[in-house]
Parts: structure tokens; C-alpha cells; sequence
């Protein structure tokens, strides 16, 4: 603490020899405009002014909108410099961050944080609806506002046409920034905190011209730290405000007032999580058995007994845990030989005597190996160390026939690769548990921070960044006459803002794995112990925990240029002026009309990338299979694995772990690779030649095989150098792998009208607003995903840049809106007949009533089957009660309201980039198994047969036949071809693979609804004491998400799925659900696997929770917040204070029920929900001010946050029992102290 007093720095030391500058006098009084607000009339925190009734300066108590405003003394005492640290104090409002009050990530089964690292300020809800828009002396902006040179936050809770016909339904959040005034003024801020953070800033008012010009000089330094290490944010800015009043245009009472602003900001961030990671290690530990149930009707073997049984779906399956077993990359996966306690990664049995069984070996704790693929894994034995490289998988892609040629295979080994453990998501729906294929299970994520102590750690460490930057440009003209009777406002801004960020981890790998592989894939069948393949390199890592990520998602880019001119006038008549007595003038009072037009461009561009690449032509030649491969598939990416301190295989539990975090940059660079070459290499060996392929066991038929299938005829095992591109050394890197590349230019002008009556002497006062605005865009993107790589000049589908990328030809949408409001407010005591009666009242009424509506400018975007999207529209009512004692010291509001939303854009649903993929990715396979093509799309065939025959089920050439012939009918069902048209969909298509590209401006919408109760007290008892209290209650929900069209989508397409016959064995199957992707084996992943696994299970769970509380959706939030000064007596100059925020519990989750009418779908206990525990927090502080000399103000303020709270979770989300699942790191104490210098 100590330390702050002293805290020096280059800023601090120049000013410190600045001389002292006498006091204000009256005649420094700045005389504001009608344009502008001040808060010199601010009592403790009430401010009696605010613009967001008619854009003119204008009496709180006089408007009916929804609107709170935060002045600089509540900022003060709070610590308070940016949405993250207010908006858990205000009224109807919910942050994300640590010290916030939720997390804003939904409810899905996984949630993600990552898109919120970049700008969290963002991360923000009103009412319950979504994110508020953040605006800058109302001015939409992406820059995040920090207290250095705010002077107030007006927060705007629902939609109001007046301030903004466009923007979200939900409110804005606007913060007035300092202007030059003409008062000589200086200060210097030093603060810290308890993690060693260090904030300075400083804040030059001067005098240039008495009363005539001024100007301003702010600026802030700070480095923040956190409790996570080594999580920081670096944030510099610096601002210059100027402010002329030229007297020879001073005419009577006309005046003229000119401003400017100039600031700019560079923040560089490694930002802490507010989730813990995904618990993807502790199940190894578990002993004993979980009980579930087939998913799927079929026949399965007993070992023990030999003895087949048939089962149907619902039966009970008992599962027996992991206990630690470790796995073999070619026994996990093989479904062929058809071998005891082999492949237990697979749900079926694909060959030998028991093809197309289930699998008695299956183990569905089995998942991922991370985001391993087939591309090359870099693993970092040591944090920061130089990695191996490995590639699990045979490259076959020489392999030769018996007959010398080309086949592409190599049959000593089958299809193999390493496993992790299963999300709880995916082992849910793999298990069988109880409703699982209604997609409610969620990921569970770790709890025990013993494992790893992600409280005080950052599991990334150095390895993920953020970065933003920022400048912007206003200036204006004001003009008044007639002592402000009418005048013109002119303002032109200008903001320039991109942000950034790269990821280690992103999706679910944000997660701690264990590695469970007892040995690398490079042995031979001949194997070890009667195990093929376990004389490969043994694993030195066996046990080691680790995190892992191939770097294809999370590094994003985002660049906007804002360019705003808004033109306001006004014209104001007071009746009463010159007839104060007449009881006619008394009853028009005083009418102001105000007019705008606007016009606001915005440029913007989005860019994702892939961090790394092995992109060598001998490296593809390896690896390719095809002529239509990008540049984006898994095969090129590299995975890194970086483990986490020693092996754990000889503990019971993960618990006491402690594992470390990440210290260093673990970056992949250029090296030595170990593969598979799959170059013959034995010209005195006849391909056709026997050969004893002992992959299989004996008696197996396939164990008689030729030399063609023989690793060691073939160069085999080697390590070979390649080179990584690495996006981050160079632009052309970066460019060069962009896979997702988006232009946008969105461009309104707007007209506004608002007429304010003050009607019966300002007994009633009416406000009336109408606005039109015309919104236009247009956009060009392009995907990697959506590129033709078979196509001439489309090679690797790498993106086109230069005079390709941009806006020249794209279409021009334009949707026009027209939105108005509504607004009376009946002061009791000024109004006649009642006035009498009122005035005998302890306190003064006024009764409220707003009505609103605007709508956001989201011209083009569309909907599934590429159909314009109505523009997102929100509407409000408020009705409430002012009451205020005639002294003013105290108020209270009580406000009831609806809002609602349509068509908003929606984050509700995850796996959307699955609708397009999930046709094209079934086409291919159609195509594959109709044409014998390989899994690549090659128009040329193959020379085996890669159709469901190769199973050797009595009835696979019916099911293929039947899943071919459903899939056909299904690319000419009407419903399918209007989303093929939208998403350029060709499933017919002879020359590469089947293509699909997302709509440009493709987006899902959804509604919400809104209703409650907003409480808002404030009082000022006595000189030295304020106080303020604020009570919300709320209840929103959502329905519709996706939009009309996508429902019709998923219906139809899920009926196709699931739609039964009967084989010529007399078996029930899908034949659409049924079709096999990734070749046609029984064990293979379905088209309904895959649509259920990454869409279709979350949107009917999505649907069946329609009409319920939105996620973390507390009913009740109460803050209060009061301080102290002392002005005299032994404690003169010490101010003391404190905040309570309660909220109450909280819904999480419902459990499920039969449904009674279809026992296909089910229901939610709505009546008995789960719950999250209330949250109690408390806030003190403790300041001191004195003059230090004669003319230099001192004053140092200590402010605790959630006083005497450790670390703790809160849950977010839970499991169908109620056991939770997903949390949030709750907020601990914490300290901050600040010291003020005043001269």
C-alpha cells in the first residue's frame, strides 16, 4: 500500500514541478449549450440532467425512458473505470469478467469463453435480452470506454428510437467524455492493487483564452495484473480536447461553441479465464462401472461365453470405467481383425465372424486425442522445449496392389490413431444415459483445483494474446440565439478501432488431457506379446497430462473505420414567458421541437486464420488422396501436445496434483518429422508374392495377404525435415493461411423528429418521438471451406486477395425502418385540480409512461436458405412512480416494463458451421460408395470397394443400396434443394468433392421477451452522506431460435434421418441416418451420429426449453451503495463507505421427464427447477484527503471488493440429476488503492 504513495513514474515526475494555479472564480463558470449536460448540478450520485430524453439537456425527472446515469462521484467511490468493474452496481445490468456477475456463455453443452478474451468490455446484458451497445457522446463505438476521461455513463435500458432508431433493443450504454472547460485544473493518479498493478493518470485543464478558449490534456498508463499469472492487460491512451467560444461572434445572446477531441489507445492483453478448463482427465482415475443402455438395437457376443444375444435400444448396458487403462493406436481402433478386447474406440465389429455386431469391447469413456486428425502432432516433452514430430497415422497414399499398381493402401495395418478421454457430452450419448439423445448433458469442467489450480493459474500461460487499437476524431459547431430560444448543433466523428487475438486453445480443447497411449504407431503386426503393433516406440509420456490444440480456430482479426455526421436543431417557445398569469399560456407551457439527420458509414473486415501448416509439395504429395484437398483439412494442421509436469500412472486420483501451468512459448517451428513413407522400396520382391499378414489372428482368411501388403517392402518408418509455416513470421504467412476472409460496409442516414411539450406550467410533460432510418449494406467473404480446390486456379483452395477481395461488385441491401416513442410524465404537484391535493402529499408524485421501439441496422443478412432477414426490432413499455421529498434529498423510482426482441441475431445455438458441411460431407460419401471413389472425391475409381460389402454383412449391399437410393431422393426433396441453392451445394458433382459455402450474411435470429421490476433510490441525508440503492426483478426468455426457416430445415431433414425400413434380414434401419461417413464400415460414424453430435440434439433441446429463463438469469438483484465524508473533528478529511450486492438464486437446469403423449420427446420439470445459490457480496472502502500545500489537494482512498471471500465456483450449468457441470471462478477479494493530487 505504501508504495502507491510513491508510485512515480515519467508522467508523475514532469507534473510534480508544474506550479500551482488559483482556485476557479465564479466568473470561470462554463455556460453549457442546450447540446451538452454538465454535472455541476450533481448531488452525491444523483444527476438531475441527461440528453437521452430529446437529445437536448433535460430534467431526469422530466423523461419516462428507462434511463439511469452514473456520475463521476459514484465512479470515485466505487473504483469504477470500465463496464467490467460498474455495471454489477447498476440496475438491470449483468458483466462478464471475474468481479462480474455472470459469464456470458449460455447454456450449452460446452462453454466457451474464447471469443470474449479479445474485448470483454463487450460481454455485457441488459434486462436480460443481450449485450448492450456501447456509444461515445452517443456514438456508436468498438472502443472500450476507461474512466480517465469519462464524466458520466448514461445507461439506457431498452429500446428508444429517440437517441438511436438503430441499435440494440436491449439499451445502450453511453459515456460522456471530458471536455475542456475554462477553469484551470490539474491531476495525477496513482493506483495499485493487490496483484501488483499499477495505474497512473494525469488530467491538465488550461485556460488559453479567459471565457473564450480552453484546452484539455488526459492520459492513462496502466499495467493490470491478475490473479491468474501471468495473466495481464497493458492499456495506454491518451486524449486532447479543445473548446473555443469566439468572442466576435458573440451577437447579443447568440453564442457559438466549437469543439474537438482527439484520442487514441494501444491495449496489448493476455486476459485471465473465467472458467475453468474442461475436465478431460480425471474419468482415467474412475474404478468400477456405469450403468447405460444400448443405443441401438442389435446383437452383441459375450467374451466369457461366446454366447450371442440380441439387444434393443434402452436395455441396460453396464460400462465398466477406465481405471487407468492404457491404449495401443492399432487395437483401439481395429474393428476388422476381429480380435479379442480390440477396438474398444469403436461401436461396432466391421470384420471377421462377428461383422456388423456391437462391439462387447466398446468403451465410450474413449474420445478425441485432442484435435488429432492425420496431421503431425508436435510434442513438447518439456514446457518450452524443442518439440518431436510424429504422425500417428500411415501415409499409404503409394501403397501398391498385388498387381504392382497404385491402390493406395498398405493392409499390414488398418485405419489407427490415438484416443483421449471423452467429453461428458459425447460419452453421455455414446453410454446411453437416460435421455441423452436429446442432447441435455453437458461437459463437466474441472472442479478440484488440487489438479490444477486454475484460480491462481493461467493454463495457457504466455501462449494465447490479445491485442486492440483505437483512435478517434470528433468535432463540432454549436449554434444558439435568442438566449438558447432555437440553435444548430453539427458534429463529425471518426473512430478507427481493430483488435486481434491468438489462441492455444480454443473449442474444447480448453481442457487438461492425460495421455492414456502405452506406445507410438510405428510397429509391425507381428506385435509384442500377441498385441500387433505393441512393439511400437514406447510412450515416454504414458500418464503424463497435457493440453493440446491444433491451432485451426481462435485466431481471429477484426478492423472497422466509423465515420458519423449528426446535424441536430431545435427550436423551444415558452407561453408562460411573457404571460405567466394567463391560465391558456399556462396550459401550452413550454414546447421544444428538435429535428436530426444523421448519416453513419461503417467499414469493416473480419479475418480468421490457422496458426500452422505443413504445406511442402513432398509433404502433400505424402499425404494427398485427392485433387480436391484444402489447405484447411487436419492433415496439414499441427498439433501441438505440451505436458504438464511427470507422469501420473502410478497415482489413484488426479486430485493433489498440482500440476503446473504453462511458463513458456511453446511455438512449433520447422524440424525433423516421423511418418510413414509409403514408397516401395523392394524391387527384388514380387508385389504378389504370399504374405502372412498377422494383423489378423490365425484361422483368419485375411491373414493370407500378399507382399504388396507388407510394411517392410516399404521405406517405412522415417524422419524426414519439413517445413511449418507459421502465420505469426510474416503477413504473406498469415494471408496465406486465412481461411475465412469477410468485407462489410454498412451505411444509414436517419431523420429524426422530437417534440416535447411541458404542458400546465410542467405539470404534464409529453415527449414524442419519430424517426426514419435507411439501412444499407453490402458484403464479400470468402471461406476455404466454400472453394472448389479441384478447380483450375483453386489449388489447396488457398483465399484470393489484391483486387479480388473487396467490395467493388458485391449486392447493395437496403431495408428502410421507421420507429417511434412515446413518453408522459404527470407531476402531481403541478398539475391543476390535483395540484392542491398533492401538495398536502410528505413528498412529491409523479406517475410515468414510456413506449418505444427501434431496430438494429443488420441490412443482408440471411437466413438458411439465403432469404433476407427482417432487421432485428425491439419494443418497450414503462410504467412506474416517482416519488421525491420536496427538499430533494431523497427519491425513489419504481418502474415496471416489457421489452421484447424479434429477430435478433442469436448465439443460442452451437455447430452451425455443421448445416452446410453436414450435406456436402454426406455427398461426398454418397458419391463414394454410388461411384467407388476414394474418401476425396477423385472422379477416378478405386480398384477395391470401399462400399458397406467390405463389412461382410449379409445385408450391407442392401443398406448401401437403400442409404444411396434415400440420399438421392432426399438432394431432390424441395426443402433440401433450397438450402443446396443457398449454400452452392452440388451433390451431383463428377470432379472433387461435394463444396458448400455458408450464404453471405448467413445468420440465425431468435426472440426474447422481458418483463419485471426496476427499483431506484437515492439519497443525500445530509451534506456529508449519500446513498443509493437499486432492486431489479426480471424474467426473460427466448424462443424461436434459428429463425421459421431453419426449423423447417432441421424437421425435414430430421425425419429424413430418422425414418426406418426393414432390410431383406427383416432389421429395422435408417437408411438416411444410416449412411456411413469416413468409409462404410459397421463401427463408422452415421450421418445421424453426426448430425445429433454437432446440431441436432442441441436444437431440440434448445426447442423443448423455449418459454423458460435465459441462462443465469437471476429474478432478484439488489445493490446498495453509501459514503461518508467527514468534515470536521478529529476524523476531518476521511471518507468511509461500503456496497452490498445480493442476487438470488439462480435456475441452471431442469430435469427431464417422459413426455406422456410421445414417448419420442420429452419434458422439462418446469415446476421444480435445479438452482444455483444465491450470491451476497460486500464492498468497503476507506479514503483520506487533505491539502498537502498551500494549493495542492491530496487524497488517498483504499477500496476492498467482496470482503472475506476466497476462491470459489459458481455453477453455471448441470447435468439431468442436477450435478453440476459448468462454473464460473466466483469473485474473491480484492483490493485496490488510489492516490489523487489535485493543483
Amino acid at each position: 500500500m505504501l508504495g502507491t504513495i510513491v508510485l512515480s513514474s515519467t508522467w508523475g515526475f514532469a507534473q510534480t514541478t508544474a506550479q500551482p494555479v488559483a482556485q476557479a472564480s465564479e466568473e470561470d463558470v462554463l455556460v453549457l449549450s442546450p447540446f451538452e449536460v454538465s454535472a455541476d448540478d450533481d448531488t452525491g450520485y444523483s444527476t438531475a440532467t441527461t440528453l437521452a430524453g430529446n437529445r437536448l439537456n433535460t430534467e431526469l425527472r422530466d423523461i419516462g425512458n428507462a434511463v439511469t446515469v452514473i456520475n463521476s462521484q459514484f465512479l470515485r467511490d466505487i473504483g469504477a473505470t470500465s463496464n467490467e468493474s460498474l455495471l454489477q452496481y447498476t440496475v438491470g445490468t449483468e458483466v462478464g469478467n471475474l468481479s462480474g456477475n455472470f459469464a456470458g456463455t449460455g447454456d450449452g453443452s460446452f462453454l466457451d469463453e474464447s471469443s470474449r478474451f479479445v474485448n470483454p468490455n463487450q460481454n455485457t446484458r441488459v434486462r436480460g435480452l443481450a449485450a448492450a451497445d456501447n456509444t461515445r457522446d452517443y456514438f456508436l463505438s468498438d472502443i472500450p470506454w476507461d474512466g480517465f476521461n469519462v464524466d458520466r455513463v448514461d445507461l439506457q435500458r431498452g429500446p428508444n428510437s429517440i437517441l438511436f432508431g438503430q441499435g440494440s433493443p436491449a439499451g445502450i450504454i453511453n459515456v460522456g467524455l471530458k471536455q475542456a472547460s475554462y477553469r484551470n485544473a490539474n491531476e495525477v493518479g496513482f493506483q495499485t492493487d493487490q496483484y501488483g498493478s499499477a495505474r497512473v493518470t494525469v488530467d491538465f485543464n488550461r485556460v488559453i483564452l479567459k471565457d473564450e478558449l480552453a484546452v484539455r490534456l488526459m492520459a492513462v498508463n496502466e499495467q493490470e495484473k491478475f490473479q491468474q499469472d501471468p495473466a495481464f492487460e497493458d492499456d495506454k491512451r491518451y486524449m486532447g480536447a479543445v473548446r473555443w467560444e469566439p468572442k466576435f461572434l458573440r451577437k447579443g445572446s447568440a453564442r457559438t461553441i466549437v469543439k474537438a477531441s482527439f484520442e487514441k489507445g494501444d491495449i496489448s492483453s493476455n486476459r485471465p479465464r473465467t472458467l475453468p478448463p474442461l475436465d478431460l482427465i480425471t474419468p482415467w482415475f474412475k474404478t468400477g462401472s456405469t450403468n447405460g443402455t444400448f443405443i441401438e438395437n442389435g446383437r452383441i457376443r459375450d467374451p466369457a461365453t461366446g454366447v450371442v444375444r440380441n439387444v434393443s435400444k434402452g436395455d441396460l448396458r453396464v460400462i465398466q470405467n477406465l481405471n487407468k487403462q492404457t491404449f495401443n493406436p492399432h487395437v483401439v481402433m481395429d474393428d476388422n481383425s476381429g480380435r479379442d478386447n480390440h477396438g474398444q474406440a469403436r461401436q461396432k465389429i466391421n470384420g471377421g465372424a462377428n461383422s456388423g455386431q456391437l462391439s462387447p469391447y466398446y468403451q465410450p469413456w474413449l474420445g478425441n486425442y485432442g484435435q488429432q486428425f492425420g496431421g503431425p502432432n508436435a510434442f513438447f516433452a518439456t514446457d518450452g522445449g524443442t518439440p518431436s514430430y510424429w504422425i500417428w497415422e500411415t501415409r499409404e497414399t503409394r501403397g501398391l496392389n498385388s498387381s504392382g499398381g497404385v491402390d493406395g493402401g498398405v493392409g499390414e495395418s488398418a485405419f489407427h490413431r490415438p484416443v483421449g478421454i471423452a467429453t461428458a457430452s459425447s460419452f453421455a450419448r455414446a453410454a446411453g444415459l437416460p435421455y441423452s439423445e436429446f442432447g441435455i448433458y453437458k461437459n463437466i469442467q474441472l472442479a478440484d483445483a488440487s489438479v490444477f489450480d486454475f484460480y491462481n493459474n493461467l493454463l495457457d500461460g504466455p501462449n494465447k494474446s490479445e491485442w486492440s487499437g483505437f483512435d478517434s476524431f470528433s468535432a463540432s459547431i454549436a449554434q444558439t440565439f435568442m438566449d438558447d430560444k432555437f440553435g444548430f448543433e453539427v458534429v463529425y466523428n471518426q473512430q478507427n478501432y481493430d483488435n486481434g487475438q491468438l489462441a492455444l486453445l480454443d473449442g474444447e480443447r480448453q481442457a487438461i488431457y492425460i495421455d492414456i497411449m502405452s506406445v507410438y504407431s510405428d510397429g509391425t503386426a507381428a506385435g509384442k506379446d500377441g498385441i500387433p503393433f505393441q512393439n511400437g516406440t514406447p510412450n515416454p509420456n504414458v500418464g503424463r497430462p497435457f493440453v493440446t490444440d491444433s491451432g485451426q480456430g481462435g485466431n481471429r482479426s477484426y478492423e472497422s473505420s466509423r465515420e458519423s455526421m449528426r446535424a441536430t436543431a431545435f427550436f423551444t417557445h415558452d407561453f408562460t414567458k411573457k404571460s405567466s398569469d394567463s391560465m391558456i399560456a399556462n396550459f401550452l407551457g413550454r414546447h421544444t421541437f428538435t429535428g436530426l439527420y444523421a448519416e453513419d458509414t461503417l467499414e469493416r473486415e473480419d479475418r480468421s486464420w490457422q496458426r500452422y501448416a505443413v504445406l511442402d509439395d513432398g509433404y502433400r504429395t505424402l499425404f494427398d488422396g485427392g485433387n480436391g484437398i484444402r489447405f484447411t483439412d487436419n492433415g496439414f494442421a499441427v498439433n501441438r501436445v505440451i505436458y504438464l509436469g511427470g507422469s501420473l500412472a502410478g497415482a489413484s486420483t488426479a486430485s493433489g496434483a498440482y500440476l503446473p501451468r504453462l511458463q513458456n512459448l511453446n511455438n512449433a517451428t520447422s524440424g525433423t518429422i516421423r511418418f510413414f513413407d509409403s514408397t516401395w522400396n523392394a524391387p527384388g520382391v514380387d508385389p504378389g508374392a504370399f504374405f502372412e499378414n498377422q494383423y489378423y489372428p490365425v484361422g483368419s482368411t485375411n491373414r493370407n495377404s500378399t507382399q504388396s501388403e507388407n510394411h517392410a517392402n516399404y521405406v517405412g518408418w522415417s524422419n524426414k525435415p519439413f517445413t511449418i509455416t507459421d502465420s505469426e513470421t510474416s503477413q504473406q504467412n498469415r494471408d496465406l493461411l486465412t481461411n475465412s476472409a469477410r468485407l462489410r460496409r454498412n451505411k444509414t442516414e436517419s431523420k429524426a423528429f422530437v417534440w416535447q411539450a411541458h404542458l400546465f406550467n410542467g405539470g404534464l410533460v409529453g415527449t414524442y418521438g419519430y424517426r426514419e432510418d435507411t439501412a444499407g449494406s453490402a458484403e464479400y467473404s470468402q471461406n476455404a471451406s466454400g472453394i472448389n480446390a479441384s478447380a483450375p486456379g483453386n489449388a489447396m483452395a488457398y483465399l484470393k486477395w489484391g483486387s479480388n477481395y473487396s467490395l467493388d461488385a458485391a449486392k447493395w441491401n437496403e431495408l428502410d425502418g421507421t420507429s417511434r416513442s412515446y413518453s408522459i410524465v404527470a407531476h402531481l404537484d403541478e398539475l391543476p385540480v390535483v395540484k392542491n391535493l398533492a401538495e398536502k402529499l410528505p413528498v412529491r408524485v409523479s406517475f410515468f409512461y414510456n413506449k418505444a421501439e427501434n431496430f438494429q441496422p443488420f441490412a443482408g443478412r440471411v437466413d438458411i436458405y439465403n432469404q433476407e432477414i427482417p432487421l432485428p426490432a425491439g419494443t418497450t413499455k414503462d410504467l412506474g412512480i416517482l416519488l421525491e421529498t420536496k427538499d430533494g434529498k431523497y427519491s425513489l423510482k419504481v418502474n415496471k416494463y416489457e421489452t421484447a426482441v424479434t429477430d435478433a441475431s442469436s448465439s443460442g445455438l452451437g455447430g452451425t458451421w455443421f448445416l452446410g458441411a453436414s450435406q456436402a460431407w454426406s455427398g461426398d460419401w454418397v458419391n463414394v460408395f454410388e461411384y467407388n471413389w476414394t474418401g476425396f472425391g477423385d472422379s477416378a475409381g478405386i480398384s477395391t470397394d470401399p462400399t458397406y460389402s467390405r463389412a461382410n454383412w449379409t445385408d450391407a449391399p442392401d443398406r448401401e443400396a437403400a442409404s444411396i437410393a434415400a440420399w438421392r431422393a432426399w438432394q431432390q426433396d424441395p426443402i433440401a434443394k433450397k438450402m443446396y441453392a443457398a449454400w452452392g451445394i452440388n451433390p451431383a458433382t463428377r470432379t472433387g468433392m461435394v463444396s458448400n459455402t455458408t450464404p453471405t450474411g448467413f445468420a440465425l435470429t431468435e426472440d426474447s421477451f422481458s418483463e419485471g421490476y426496476e427499483v431506484e433510490f437515492n439519497a443525500q441525508p445530509t451534506r456529508n452522506w449519500r446513498l443509493t440503492l437499486n432492486a431489479s426483478k426480471t424474467f426473460a426468455s427466448r424462443k424461436n431460435i434459428g429463425g421459421a426457416n431453419l426449423a423447417e430445415f432441421v424437421a425435414a431433414y430430421d425425419t429424413f434421418l430418422n425414418k426406418t425400413a426393414t432390410d431383406i434380414n427383416g432389421a429395422t434401419f435408417r437408411p438416411g441416418g444410416d449412411l456411413r461417413i469416413w468409409w462404410g464400415g459397421a463401427g463408422n460414424e452415421t450421418a445421424l451420429f453426426q448430425w445429433n453430435q454437432n446440431v441436432g440434439s442441441e436444437y431440440a433441446a434448445r426447442a423443448l426449453q423455449e418459454g423458460t429463463n435465459v441462462p443465469e438469469m437471476r429474478e432478484w438483484r439488489v445493490n446498495a451503495i453509501s459514503n461518508y465524508d467527514f468534515s470536521e473533528g478529529r476524523l476531518k478529511g476521511v471518507n468511509v463507505g461500503g456496497a452490498l450486492r445480493w442476487q438470488s438464486d439462480v435456475v441452471i437446469g431442469y430435469a427431464p421427464i417422459p413426455n406422456p403423449t410421445n414417448p419420442s420427446k420429452i419434458n422439462f420439470d418446469i415446476a421444480n427447477p435445479y438452482k444455483g445459490p444465491a450470491e451476497t457480496d460486500v464492498d468497503l472502502w476507506v479514503g483520506y484527503g487533505r491539502k498537502l500545500f498551500n494549493k495542492v489537494d491530496w487524497r488517498i482512498q483504499l477500496n476492498v471488493r467482496s470482503v472475506g471471500k476466497g476462491n470459489s465456483l459458481i455453477p453455471i450449468t448441470v447435468q439431468p440429476d442436477g450435478s453440476p457441470a459448468g462454473y464460473r471462478i466466483a469473485p474473491r477479494q480484492y483490493w485496490s488503492l488510489s492516490n489523487n493530487f489535485r493543483f
